[in-house]
């Protein structure tokens, strides 16, 4: 069971899913804004803030 994973895994390997993540917070730092779904934006807001 998943039960307290921290992870979110989005469907994908670790490295893609880190590249994602990546490009998702740079996008937001430098527009201020991103169009991008919940579960995506949720494992970002993690990824931004501590």
């Amino acid at each position: 069971m998943r039960h307290q994973k921290r992870v979110k895994k989005l469907g994908r390997n670790a490295s893609h899913r880190k590249a994602t993540l990546s490009n998702l917070a740079s996008s937001l730092i430098e527009h201020k804004r991103i169009k991008t779904t919940h579960s995506k934006a949720k494992a970002t807001q993690q990824f931004i803030e501590p």
